[in-house]
C-alpha cells in the first residue's frame, strides 16, 4: 500500500528540499558533521600549529549557512 501525503507536483520539490538541509545541515558548528571534524584533523596534521576552534569556526559556519540557506529557499520557492 502506497501513502502519498504530497501532490505529485509537490513530490519533486520536498526531495530536492531534503536533499538541501541534509547538506546544508552540518555547515553551522564543528561539531555539525563529521567532515567537518576530519576537515579539522586533516589541517592540524598538515600544520601543527594551526588549529581550529568550535568559535572560529563558528565565526565563518553562521554567516556561511544563513547566506546559502536564503539562497537556497530563494530558489526552492
Amino acid at each position: 500500500m502506497k501513502y502519498n501525503y504530497l501532490p505529485p507536483s509537490e513530490d519533486k520539490k520536498a526531495w530536492l528540499i531534503l536533499a538541501w538541509v541534509s547538506t546544508v545541515a552540518g555547515n553551522l558548528s564543528l561539531i555539525g558533521s563529521a567532515a567537518n571534524l576530519i576537515m579539522c584533523e586533516q589541517a592540524l596534521r598538515a600544520q601543527p600549529s594551526y588549529t581550529i576552534t568550535f568559535w572560529s569556526h563558528l565565526k565563518f559556519g553562521v554567516p556561511s549557512t544563513l547566506i546559502v540557506t536564503a539562497i537556497g529557499l530563494a530558489l526552492v520557492y
